[in-house]
């Protein structure tokens, strides 16, 4: 699958679940060249999506996607289809009509998740830190606590990562109920899952998933993207693509052919 087709699929579907996998962790020992490659990747995901009713699970603890368009603050509207045509069934209507039907169908508030909130990390966070011993189930962000000392035991901090001695979990499950919804959603739905860099390091929590995922869901497609594993399922075949190459590099290939700017 090149970009043209993949930004075509893009247009046609309704839904947009994403794995971002092992590829995409910033390691302390990577080269700049590196770093500056997942950087232009997580901009042309952003650039590829930002129109769509999209979902990410990352396996990267780093937090870098936070620093990014996609980790920002920034609201996505969302309005149902009921909404929108009662909205069009308005057009041109007097403002006796129009006040009528504000009382017949009285406009519900429409909740607006920030790009953040459409993003979980199961395995945790680095910059957020919890006791080493777990003595407690607090959590707390970057600086909170300044000599990196648990206030509740004495113990030093660490980060708040499947890492930990003791995983501390409440860090990223409310996320988690957010992400199970709106996965319920997406049923029958025209839907593009884009599994990008997940291989066989924590199979449970993307790969095989998406999969499970991908063959319930009749009007899925499923891309798969890795540097060592792209094969797809036989139960996938015709709804499905694996792609022999590093994701992040495939991914950053948009910004350097200047495609996401189209």
């Amino acid at each position: 699958m090149n970009q043209e087709e993949l930004k075509k699929r893009l247009k046609g579907c309704e839904k947009v679940l994403i794995g971002l996998g092992e590829e995409w962790r910033l390691l302390p020992e990577q080269p700049d060249e590196r770093r500056e490659q997942i950087s232009r990747a997580y901009q042309a995901l952003y650039d590829l999506i930002k129109d769509k009713d999209y979902f990410i699970i990352t396996m990267a603890t780093d937090a870098k996607i936070y620093d990014t368009s996609l980790g920002s603050s920034q609201e996505l509207a969302e309005t149902s289809d009921q909404e929108e045509q009662i909205v069009l069934s308005c057009q041109g209507t007097d403002e006796e009509m129009l006040a009528r039907l504000e009382r017949v169908f009285p406009k519900k508030e429409v909740h607006r998740d920030s790009r953040r909130e459409r993003i979980v990390a199961p395995c945790g966070n680095e910059t957020w830190r919890q006791c080493s011993l777990a003595c407690t189930k607090d959590i707390w962000e970057p600086g909170e606590i300044p000599d990196d000392i648990c206030p509740h035991c004495g113990a030093p901090l660490t980060g708040n990562t499947i890492k930990a001695q003791v995983y501390i979990e409440e860090g990223y499950l409310p996320q988690w109920e957010r992400y199970t919804r709106w996965l319920a959603g997406t049923l029958n739905r025209e839907t593009m899952i884009l599994e990008l860099g997940a291989g066989f390091g924590s199979p449970g929590i993307i790969r095989f998933p998406f999969e499970k995922t991908a063959y319930l869901n009749q009007k899925a497609f499923f891309c798969r993207v890795h540097r060592k594993f792209p094969q797809i399922i036989e139960e996938l075949a015709g709804r499905s693509a694996g792609i022999l190459q590093d994701s992040v590099e495939w991914m950053a290939a948009y910004c350097l052919q200047g495609i996401c700017e189209q």
